[in-house]
């Protein structure tokens, strides 16, 4: 199940790899987004969260987290040969 979670987050909930998913990174803010509505929606005052939700919280964002450290960011950039040849 997590392996799935985690595929699903960073291929931006896109499982066909046709490239056709949203980014990741708003993948993961949705999760995060939709994580705190979870968590905080019912409470109507400012008060601590019960260990229970906490310890849940805890492992909910890590598990979103450990995404940003596969999301990789691809440049365009232009490299010259040593004939001159632009590449």
């Amino acid at each position: 199940m997590m392996k799935e979670r985690f595929a699903k987050l960073l291929l931006g909930k896109d499982l066909s790899g046709s490239g056709k998913g949203v980014s990741t990174a708003v993948t993961v803010s949705n999760a995060i987004t939709n994580l705190y509505a979870s968590m905080f929606g019912q409470h109507l005052k400012l008060e601590p969260l019960h260990l229970e939700k906490k310890m849940m919280w805890k492992w909910e964002m890590n598990c979103l987290l450990l995404v940003y450290d596969y999301i990789v960011e691809f440049i365009p950039m232009s490299h010259s040969l040593q004939n001159g040849k632009a590449m």
